[in-house]
């Protein structure tokens, strides 16, 4: 624990000494630990220092001063081996004096910031252990804190963002040990609620995620083939997909919709009353029954889709909606016949599922047959749904082995994660523990993924 600074110490010279070592430990922990966590940026810090000590260590300064007929050279000998180990390892003590310089003056800062906001127990105030990034814009932050209650801190969150100018996104004490607190919080700010302005620049299956701490994301399913949405009731799923679909259906004249709803049409209406019934492109599957039907047809559809593309002589459904512009016919020659072919042609198709788990639960719902096909077409079209132009949106809330077909989890790139209610509830979502991390109470925010990149965002409000 830091000690009151109203206690003064009698022995100045011992402080002093104290203090000097207490600096040479914490630069030798912040070399460790930057080893260790494979962040220590070593070019950046060593790379002169090694290079300068190959110079001496070959002897390159006696050759230049040779070559230029100089006498500025050192001889071989220990002063030399000094100096060229010093070289090799300046980045180094360099490295770790500079982090600690920062990390004693941010300890001064925590004992300002507790001091304000009257944070201590028994004249002592917490201790910092450490402040990591978790990605380029927010940290944790991780306090020894014996006494003093967590809700305390919650009760002194406004105070301590304004002294430390961050936005302070959540705190947890650790698993059985309620003398450690963590603090993730923000370099910066996002909206606590955002709508969406231009939804018609949103064209050609392009879709929004949300606004992030740089710039608006938004993803492409023809690049992405499939998406999975992740997170506690109330987050925001069930919002996000609403938004999304309602912009694939306007934005997208050519495509199919289809939303399939597993609680019973709860979603569904408000998505007729913002699409209306002039929407000839959106198609809606109300209930268990209807949605787990509807699946169970897919399978045969796109063996359909991927065949017909076959005869056209493309490879995928890109290309087939290319050869298809190019072999348009003319007015002039326009038949009954290709008419007919001109109708029958594939369009996009866009599969919006709420609570995919359904499809995977034990019940009496469905029969047992029905709900295999079901299954069978999701595994299908998560694996080549994206060549017949098939893309699937599900939202799960636990996209585990028990509740979701991992192999159809394995062909989604592309995931949105809300907060989850445990650590290994995000893990199993996204590799990291990052969404738990978020504030369940800030309604929209998530975390999107792609490859190993993580962006948190604020996602849009249906309107």
């Amino acid at each position: 624990m830091i000690n009151d600074p109203s206690d003064k110490n009698k022995f100045p010279i011992a402080d002093k000494i104290f203090k000097v070592f207490r600096f040479l430990w914490i630069s030798v922990l912040e070399i460790y630990r930057g080893i260790e966590t494979e962040s220590f940026p070593l070019w950046q810090y060593c790379g002169g220092g090694i290079l300068f000590s190959y110079y001496l260590l070959f002897n390159l300064d006696i050759w230049l001063a040779h070559l230029i007929e100089s006498e500025l050279y050192l001889e071989q000998g220990p002063a030399k081996l000094c100096l060229i180990l010093f070289s090799a390892s300046s980045g180094l003590i360099f490295y770790g004096c500079s982090r600690a310089v920062d990390r004693m003056k941010l300890v001064e800062r925590l004992k300002k910031a507790f001091d304000y906001c009257d944070l201590k127990s028994g004249g002592l105030y917490p201790s910092f252990i450490s402040d990591e990034p978790i990605d380029e814009f927010v940290r944790q932050m991780k306090l020894f804190v014996p006494g003093i209650p967590l809700q305390r801190f919650k009760d002194k969150k406004l105070e301590l963002e304004a002294h430390f100018n961050v936005t302070i996104v959540k705190f947890f004490e650790e698993e059985n040990d309620k003398t450690r607190i963590n603090l993730i919080y923000s370099m910066r700010d996002l909206p606590s609620s955002l709508v969406l302005e231009n939804p018609q620049d949103f064209v050609d299956c392009d879709i929004p995620i949300g606004k992030g701490y740089a710039s608006q994301l938004k993803i492409n399913l023809k690049d992405m083939g499939h998406m999975m949405v992740a997170g506690q009731t109330g987050g925001g799923k069930s919002n996000f997909l609403k938004t999304v679909t309602s912009i694939l259906c306007l934005n997208n004249q050519n495509a199919d919709v289809h939303f399939l709803d597993f609680k019973e049409g709860v979603e569904m209406m408000a998505l007729k009353n913002k699409l209306g019934s002039e929407q000839k492109n959106f198609h809606t599957h109300d209930g268990a029954e209807k949605a787990i039907e509807y699946l169970a047809g897919l399978t045969d559809l796109l063996t359909e889709r991927l065949n017909q593309i076959k005869i056209s002589g493309a490879i995928n459904f890109d290309e087939y909606l290319k050869k298809s512009v190019a072999v348009q016919p003319s007015t002039e020659t326009f038949s009954k016949s290709e008419a007919q072919n001109k109708k029958e042609k594939l369009s996009r198709l866009f599969i919006v599922v709420d609570e995919i788990a359904q499809v995977y639960v034990k019940d009496n719902s469905s029969t047992k047959e029905l709900k295999n096909k079901a299954r069978e077409a999701l595994n299908k079209i998560a694996r080549q749904g994206r060549a017949a132009g098939v893309h699937l949106i599900v939202a799960t809330q636990k996209p585990d082995a028990q509740s979701f077909d991992q192999t159809v989890k394995a062909n989604m790139p592309a995931v949105l994660c809300f907060p989850m209610p445990s650590q290994v509830a995000s893990v199993s979502v996204l590799g990291t523990k990052r969404a738990y991390d978020l504030n369940p109470e800030i309604k929209g925010r998530a975390i999107y993924k792609f490859g190993p990149t993580l962006h948190e965002v604020q996602t849009y409000y249906f309107q």
